[in-house]
């Protein structure tokens, strides 16, 4: 993997930096935050010509960044609210009004997942790198599953599931990721704890309503309300999560300025 990483770099980048940028990639494993900084610095390099210069100065993201992690976080979370609120209440002859909403709270908690990594990728990069491919997977599925809806409604479309249920299985993968993601955060890294708990629990709460077992006994049943309490949970997490990693890279940042004589 490192040497397709650098490759991605123009030539004159590779002759310059090439040899020890690969010695320092080498060093330590490479996380999801890790590959997308690399890609997204060698993207930068590539349009901008100071930035082949620029890109010699590894030591801090481009454009990956925990900052941006955080608000991906907070966004991701609060349209994955809204999108399954809107899915319970709001259905469209030609196809659901939350599609969209949905679509861009998927991609937002790909990049928050991302963006928070950094440590616990360096430190846990298997159980990282499945707590964000698991989700990658899940949201093409779910892209199928929500396709599916606006094309033939609720007739059978994949191998006899129909497309709510295709779309159910995406889902299902996100929350799943989305509780690895927390168990690694929990386990180390920058993150807030109270929202790596927060976002655990209502993995594990949310996920009975999404295989159909809350709703055995009614909407007001126990299981019910424990699966929309775990699905505020779920939101909430990434949200708390999201507000502290802001908070940390400014800390951050303002310990850097201070550092400066």
């Amino acid at each position: 993997m490192t040497r397709v990483l650098i490759r991605l770099y123009p030539a004159g980048w590779r002759a310059r930096y090439g040899d020890e940028f690969e010695a320092l990639l080498e060093e330590r494993p490479l996380g999801p935050f890790d590959v997308a900084d690399i890609v997204l610095s060698a993207i930068d390099a590539r349009i901008r010509p100071r930035g082949v210069a620029a890109a010699g100065d590894h030591s801090r993201g481009v454009l990956m960044t925990l900052r941006l992690g955080g608000i991906a976080a907070i966004v991701g979370g609060a349209l994955w609210l809204v999108s399954l609120a809107g899915a319970s209440v709001i259905q469209g002859a030609d196809g659901q009004p939350w599609q969209a909403l949905f679509v861009l709270a998927l991609g937002a908690l790909l990049v928050a997942m991302i963006g928070l990594s950094g440590d616990q990728g360096r430190e846990q990069p298997r159980l990282v790198w499945a707590a964000v491919a698991i989700p990658i997977i899940g949201a093409a599925i779910s892209a199928v599953g929500m396709l599916g809806m606006a094309i033939v409604g609720d007739a059978p479309f994949l191998f006899g599931a129909s497309p709510w249920e295709v779309w159910v299985l995406g889902t299902i993968a996100l929350i799943i990721g989305s509780g690895l993601f927390a168990l690694a955060s929990l386990r180390g890294g920058r993150v807030s704890r109270v929202g790596a708990i927060l976002l655990m629990i209502g993995a594990v709460a949310a996920l009975p309503l999404l295989f159909g077992v809350a709703y055995s006994n009614g909407p007001g049943d126990a299981g019910s309300i424990l699966a929309i309490l775990g699905i505020f949970a779920f939101a909430g997490g990434w949200v708390w999560l999201g507000i502290g990693a802001i908070r940390t890279d400014r800390a951050a940042g303002i310990t850097s300025r201070e550092a400066i004589p």
